[in-house]
């Protein structure tokens, strides 16, 4: 009976493993893909059930604190209870770095229908309150506040280094009261302590919302007021402050209230991540007509007029909060989708607002002529393509070897190619063809005379087809 009994302790103990493993997981979902509205939203579920936490950064997109701290939460793993977590609510704020280029999606929380693409986002935002059992707005404010005032940049009205309830008590419409002002004092405690740094100490900041005499009557379109009397959702905004020293420090604030206000509502993360890199973007691949090719940060591509092209993916050192704008088409977010090239243009690739990447889109015309022409170079040993029309730089003192030239009417081995102004060592007849010389590139190495525009730093890389002479330009920078 005894062995009986300890057989079935452990199949108990082994079906409720089996179901915390299961249990934990992470469901990423996309609203508007491919749009500037673009909408990701990451759930998380711990091993163990409880309370569930809404995480929502860049609202507003000139706040990176926000929405950086935001999205580090997009890949915990928690032993109990769930979070929902929004790092880029407003991206195509993010992307041009601006408080609301289309309005204050902050200020579009009413009863109202849908009136434009922004309400659908907030519409989705107010779905998951419903889902919620807390709701955390990070954001990012001028100044520091500060209970009374001390100058311009630390006073009462300032938003920096807070945390904000619109009422220190919250009297919901069945009469809960939700005690809004304890939890966040308790929070800013333990939060003071990591910080360290007086100077930069968070502050509680009741905006008194719903109070006839107050300074802040604007917050009653916010998302934390309209969590708390739609759906009695506790609300917090933790704002950081844009005159802090530096980017990781806001984003690590905004962490250490976040963490705060999780071991509040029992919420047990697994494995935090914390590190921020600076994006760096590899190559990208353009399908062009449905027929994928991988193209360098910097390089160009040749495409014919008329020619479909789609940026499938970007290879970088970040998956989140990336875009793709091919300037002068499409969107101020082109990623994944089908456009037609009618001239030359650049793919820019963004990581939120910064610029991480470029390639060159360059276009002929479909008149069979070929006039275009793709050069294979080494740079310093390492190989590059190169477009015709193209001015590639370099610094003094690295090397440079012609390799080839090839268009779509020939094969590159035809070409002889020419680097004006070099005349290789050692040779009896200069015959033009500079392939498979090692050029070290240094003002000495060439006659000034056929720099372009006489600047004794740009020297033309050229190429004879079809009675035409088809060249790129390399520039010696210092």
């Amino acid at each position: 009976m005894i062995r009986f009994l300890l057989l079935i302790t452990l199949l108990l103990s082994l079906s409720v493993n089996a179901f915390a493993a299961n249990r934990q997981s992470t469901k990423h979902e996309v609203y508007y893909k491919g749009t500037n509205y673009e909408l990701n939203i990451y759930r998380i579920n711990g091993r163990t059930d409880g309370k569930t936490m809404l995480i929502v950064g860049g609202i507003q997109g000139d706040e990176p604190g926000g929405f950086l701290s935001a999205d580090l939460y997009s890949d915990l793993k928690l032993e109990k209870g769930n979070l929902i977590v929004i790092p880029r609510a407003n991206f195509k704020s993010i992307i041009l770095y601006d408080r609301g280029p289309d309005g204050d999606m902050n200020r579009r929380f009413l009863d109202e229908p849908e009136k434009t693409d922004m309400d659908k986002v907030v519409s989705i935002l107010k779905k998951l309150m419903s889902e919620s059992d807390v709701f955390l707005n990070l954001h990012d404010g001028w100044g520091y506040h500060t209970p009374t005032y001390v100058d311009k940049w630390r006073n009462p009205k300032r938003f920096g280094q807070s945390i904000i309830t619109d009422a220190d008590v919250f009297t919901c419409a069945d009469g809960t009261e939700l005690d809004l002002r304890t939890d966040a004092v308790e929070v800013l405690n333990e939060t003071n302590k990591k910080i360290g740094y007086e100077q930069y100490f968070m502050h509680y900041f009741n905006t008194k919302t719903e109070d006839s005499g107050t300074k802040f009557a604007e917050m009653r379109k916010t998302a934390t007021y309209y969590a708390l009397r739609s759906y009695c959702l506790p609300a917090y905004g933790i704002e950081s402050s844009k005159n802090l020293p530096t980017t990781e420090m806001k984003v690590l604030h905004h962490n250490y209230a976040v963490n705060e206000f999780m071991r509040l509502y029992d919420i047990i993360p697994e494995a935090p991540t914390i590190f921020l890199r600076k994006p760096k973007m590899e190559y990208v691949v353009v399908n062009v007509n449905d027929e994928p090719k991988i193209v360098e940060n910097g390089s160009s591509i040749l495409v014919h007029e008329g020619d479909v092209c789609e940026v499938t993916h970007v290879e970088s050192n970040y998956d989140r909060g990336i875009s793709s704008d091919v300037l002068g088409y499409g969107d101020l977010n082109d990623y994944r989708k089908k456009i037609e090239i009618k001239s030359d243009t650049v793919i820019v690739v963004r990581k939120d607002n910064k610029k991480m990447g470029f390639i060159n889109l360059r276009t002929k015309k479909n008149n069979g002529n070929g006039h275009y022409l793709v050069f294979i170079i080494k740079h310093n040993g390492k190989k590059k393509l190169v477009l015709s029309g193209d001015t590639y730089n370099v610094k003094i003192g690295d090397t440079i070897e012609l390799v080839s030239g090839f268009s779509d009417a020939s094969c590159g081995n035809e070409y002889p190619i020419n680097l004006k102004g070099y005349v290789p060592p050692k040779v009896t007849s200069n015959s033009g063809d500079d392939r498979g010389f090692v050029i070290p590139f240094k003002p000495s190495s060439f006659m000034s005379k056929y720099s372009v525009n006489g600047d004794k730093r740009t020297y033309p890389v050229v190429v004879k087809h079809n009675g035409i002479n088809l060249e790129f330009k390399i520039r010696m920078q210092d």
